[in-house]
């Protein structure tokens, strides 16, 4: 699992997962019934801190996107190898096209570029999303 993951965090910050499936056309409703068992699973999970689905818009974003939010990268770790996973990610496979994508990010590095970096291509719009959608909140 350590190869899906695209950042360690060590210091004890939060973390996340973004986890985007493609489902199968005619899967959906399978799929939305999977989502909301797996993530009742994730929630008996030390460490865990929400989940947010971002569901699939045709002229935008062809697949759903998972955030997945947990206090530190060791219990987010424990979570993706767990054997309660592991069973989830069986029930899966039927419903979606291609493998799952797993990204992990930590602290502000994942949205922003610091001084003196090269600059990155834009962040997905997914994210752009999650950002607007938590500013509008407050």
């Amino acid at each position: 699992m350590e190869s899906a993951t695209t950042a360690q965090n060590q210091d004890g910050q939060p973390v996340t997962a973004i986890i985007s499936h493609r489902v199968c056309s005619g899967r959906e409703q399978g799929y939305e019934d999977w989502i909301h068992g797996i993530s009742a699973a994730a929630k008996a999970f030390e460490g865990h801190q929400g989940v947010n689905v971002l569901r699939p818009n045709e002229h935008t974003q062809p697949e759903y996107v998972v955030v997945l939010r947990f206090d530190r990268y060791e219990h987010l770790k424990q979570w993706l190898e767990s054997d309660t996973r592991q069973d989830w990610i069986q029930r899966l496979k039927p419903l979606i096209a291609q493998p799952e994508n797993i990204q992990t990010l930590t602290g502000l590095e994942a949205w922003f570029n610091l001084p003196k970096s090269p600059p990155k291509a834009p962040p997905p719009r997914h994210k752009m999303a999650l950002v607007t959608g938590s500013v509008s909140l407050y």
